[in-house]
């Protein structure tokens, strides 16, 4: 066994190794400002431990109580770096987090919280590779499940985001944010049974998600509950006021109801907070359109083009408006710019014919509806019985 003596020695020598690597380039950082020694005079006090701890392990005594004293320090250096993250200091946080794997690395915590920073910061690929890590560690670890899940979300891999998040919610990390984007997963596989479940679950966890009052509203819509959908449309505008989609998809619940009054409405308040919303400009028009104010709807059609030129259902919708105002010849003219940045819409076809056969140019008409039942309108099928 090794005497107290030698012991002593031994370490004496270690720190002055320390000293002459690490300690005199510090001092010399005064005058230099290396970021390297900034940050390795946080791990000084790590190494001091680590030296300890092999000191004392070469005579096989205390040894446990070393290790403690490494777990224990990696423990208040994770806790220091949550804390800096709730100041919003990510940058020391993951300095934090560094230190604590530097002389824990089976220490899994700090990998999720070092890659939930990296998350933030859109290094997404960085991210998993440390809550990959994480996951290895400790298999339970919930939270990681869910922000493998979110960043599978992010890159479009549906079906491994799904798995994550449904892990992640089985492990017992039962957030809004999980059941939330499990829900949008859900809607986009038009699951909306499903997608409206977890919304619910979103509000029930978190009451003032906006979000979530907004796409169950769409599950809802979806489903043809259009009041249940205004219902939670105007729910997510008290929590959100400028939540400009939820005035656009509520005006269009307020065309189905045949309401179109209240769809214009809401319409002009989404354009009200966001003047470039061409959907909103485009859906207005066809609220117009049905209230036979022709009028009003070629000007919103108008408009939708000026903000985005190569959109072809404005230009369809202007098409078919100048049809109904006699002005055939402007309307083909608006229908085949539709056909040009859009070679296989087939409403836009059937319209063309509908103008063409005004003008009366029938074979023009008679090719442009048998290319509209082509593309799958059956309705065409009747006017191609003219053509015979």
């Amino acid at each position: 066994m090794v005497n107290n003596e030698y012991k002593f020695f031994i370490f004496t020598i270690d720190l002055l190794n320390l000293y002459i690597l690490i300690y005199i380039p510090l001092k010399l950082n005064h005058y230099f400002k290396h970021p390297y020694y900034l940050h390795m005079k946080h791990l000084i006090t790590i190494l001091f431990l680590i030296i300890s701890g092999i000191v004392f392990a070469q005579s096989g005594e205390n040894l446990s109580d070393a290790q403690l004293e490494i777990r224990k320090k990696a423990h208040i250096l994770y806790n220091e770096g949550v804390k800096l993250i709730e100041a919003d200091d990510y940058t020391n946080a993951h300095l934090k987090f560094d230190e604590a794997l530097f002389i824990l690395p089976e220490f899994e915590l700090p990998y999720l919280e070092r890659g939930k920073i990296k998350i933030k910061n859109g290094q997404n690929d960085l991210a998993l590779k440390d809550i990959n890590i994480a996951i290895e560690l400790n298999s339970e670890l919930a939270e990681a499940y869910y922000c493998m899940g979110y960043i599978e979300y992010l890159n479009k891999n549906a079906k491994s985001a799904f798995s994550n998040l449904n892990k992640a919610i089985q492990k017992g990390f039962v957030t809004s944010e999980a059941y939330y984007y499990r829900g949008l997963l859900n809607f986009n596989l038009e699951d909306y049974n499903n997608a409206m479940i977890d919304f619910t679950m979103a509000i029930d966890k978190n009451p003032d998600f906006a979000y979530a009052y907004h796409e169950r509203g769409s599950s809802k819509r979806m489903l043809n509950d259009y009041q249940g959908a205004i219902n939670d449309y105007n729910q997510a505008l008290k929590l959100n006021p400028d939540l400009v989609s939820a005035y656009d998809n509520m005006g269009n619940c307020k065309i189905k109801i045949g309401d179109f009054k209240g769809a214009v409405d809401d319409y002009s308040k989404a354009i009200q907070i966001n003047p470039n919303f061409y959907l909103a400009y485009n859906n207005r028009g066809n609220a117009y359109y049905l209230m036979a104010n022709f009028e009003a709807a070629i000007n919103d059609f108008t408009k939708v083009i000026e903000i985005k030129k190569d959109f072809s259902e404005a230009y369809n919708n202007l098409g078919i408006t100048n049809v109904k105002m006699q002005n055939y010849i402007t309307a083909v003219k608006n229908l085949s710019k539709a056909i040009e940045l859009n070679p296989k819409y087939a409403e836009a076809f059937l319209n063309r014919g509908y103008a063409q056969e005004f003008l009366g140019k029938f074979n023009e008409a008679c090719a442009d509806w048998k290319m509209a039942k082509e593309l799958g309108i059956n309705d065409a099928e009747k006017y191609l019985t003219e053509c015979e």
